[in-house]
Parts: structure tokens; C-alpha cells; sequence
């Protein structure tokens, strides 16, 4: 009973939050960009498919996720001093999330589908992944529900990325979580960038960090794009996927309880 009440309480705030940054998201890129043309008096040259990118929902989606996803014990703070524990928290907030998801990406379908239909048909297919795994099967319905899956999956992995972050930050206090969100994308930029130098300047050859990503993906150079192995990528996400959420159940049950 505790978890049906605690989905559905998250699941509300969840979808409340999701509209307004819908909102904000389309005020941004469409509807400024149309006062600006008319305070300068350059209406007549406006676009409204120039200011509407196609895969304007699915990036509003995967920042969505990834950022609600991270934040984790705010939630866990209110849940824990009602009764619910962390297991309960976790599994209310990953079954919310999920169906945000969801929700999010038959909204991104559906958008795609007008979007290619009646703005701007030139553009990519109603799902971007088509373009590299649309044509694997000889069945149009088989590639689409596989396009469809990998969607999903992608999406979920950036979900679950964000999750386990949030879980991470949760075990510290503000100061070092402040810390921590500045000092750590220093520390890879700097790592990465002596990382490519040592590749260009000695023997270190990391081809073969590539050709593991390709195949992680699906990708091949002697396979035309659009028959990439669908396979791949659904097999790799769905590892990565379930990892991320259980490294995020681990720490989650490791969140102190507030004084």
C-alpha cells in the first residue's frame, strides 16, 4: 500500500514538473525567438519550422530524466520522515520515472510523426535511430519496433545515469556535493585532454577504445548505414541500464538518515 501511495504522490509531482519544462522549453526556443523578430520588425522573415527542431522533445525527455533522475534525496529526506523507507522510495521513483519515459517518448512518436508529416518532411525519419538501424530487418514493422526499443533504451540509460550521480551526491553533505558538481568535469576535462595528447604524441594508440564503442553499438564499416545490428545496442543498453539502477539501489540504501 505504502508504495502504491508513494508512486503516486511522486508520479503527480513528476508530471506537474515535466509540463512546466515543457513549457519553459518551448517558450525558449519557439515562442522568444518570435517576440524578437517582431520587436526588431522582422516578422516577415520568421520561420516557425526554422525555430522548431524535430528532436526538440526528445532532448527535453533525456534532460528531464537525467536531471529529476539525479535528484534523490531531497525526495528520500520527505519520504523518510512519513514512514517510507528506502526501498519503497527507490522503487516508487524508478516505476514514476519509467512511465515518464514512456509517456515522454510516445509524446516524442507523436511529434515526430506531425513534424515529418507536415513541417518539414526532409528531415530525419519520425525516429532519429532509424537512420543507422532502420533498415536491419526485411519486415517495416520488425525495424520500427527495434528503432523503438533502442530509443527507449538510450533514453534510459541517460535516466539511469542521472540516478546513479544523484545517488552518489546524496551520500555527502552540501559543501562537498558543491564541491564535487564543480571540481569533478574539471578533473575529466583535464584527464581526457592528457588522454588525447598521449595519444597523438606517443605510442599509445587507442583505436581500440573506438572499435569497442562501434561495436557496443552495432556499428560496422562494411555494413551500409541503416543496417547497423540492432542487437547491440539493445543487448549493451539493457546492461547498462540494469548496472546503473542497481549501483543506484546500493547507494540509495546507504542514504543517512537527516537529523
Amino acid at each position: 500500500m505504502k508504495i502504491k501511495a508513494a508512486f503516486s504522490y511522486q508520479l503527480k509531482n513528476y508530471f506537474k514538473s515535466f509540463g512546466w519544462v515543457y513549457l519553459w522549453s518551448i517558450a525558449a526556443v519557439v515562442i522568444l525567438p518570435f517576440l524578437i523578430s517582431l520587436i526588431l520588425g522582422r516578422i516577415n522573415v520568421y520561420d516557425f519550422s526554422d525555430y522548431l527542431p524535430q528532436m526538440l522533445p526528445a532532448l527535453i525527455l533525456g534532460f528531464y530524466l537525467f536531471v529529476f533522475g539525479g535528484i534523490s534525496y531531497d525526495g528520500f529526506k520527505l519520504f523518510i520522515q512519513n514512514g517510507i523507507g528506502r526501498k519503497t522510495y527507490f522503487y516508487s521513483k524508478l516505476a514514476a520515472l519509467t512511465t515518464i519515459l514512456i509517456v515522454g517518448e510516445g509524446i516524442n512518436l507523436l511529434y515526430g510523426a506531425v513534424y515529418h508529416q507536415f513541417i518539414n518532411a526532409k528531415q530525419n525519419p519520425v525516429m532519429t535511430f532509424s537512420v543507422l538501424y532502420g533498415h536491419y530487418f526485411n519486415s517495416a514493422t520488425a525495424n520500427t519496433v527495434a528503432v523503438f526499443i533502442i530509443t527507449v533504451l538510450f533514453i534510459a540509460c541517460i535516466m539511469a545515469t542521472g540516478m546513479v550521480i544523484g545517488s552518489c551526491l546524496g551520500l555527502f553533505n552540501r559543501r562537498a556535493q558543491r564541491i564535487i558538481i564543480v571540481g569533478l568535469p574539471i578533473i575529466l576535462f583535464v584527464l581526457l585532454a592528457v588522454l588525447v595528447m598521449l595519444n597523438d604524441q606517443t605510442s599509445l594508440k587507442l583505436t581500440w577504445l573506438g572499435d569497442l564503442l562501434l561495436y557496443i553499438v552495432g556499428m560496422n564499416q562494411q555494413v551500409a548505414t541503416g543496417h547497423f545490428n540492432v542487437f547491440a545496442p539493445i543487448i549493451s543498453g539493457s546492461i547498462y541500464t540494469i548496472v546503473m539502477l542497481l549501483i543506484s539501489y546500493q547507494l540509495t540504501l546507504r542514504f543517512r538518515v537527516p537529523r
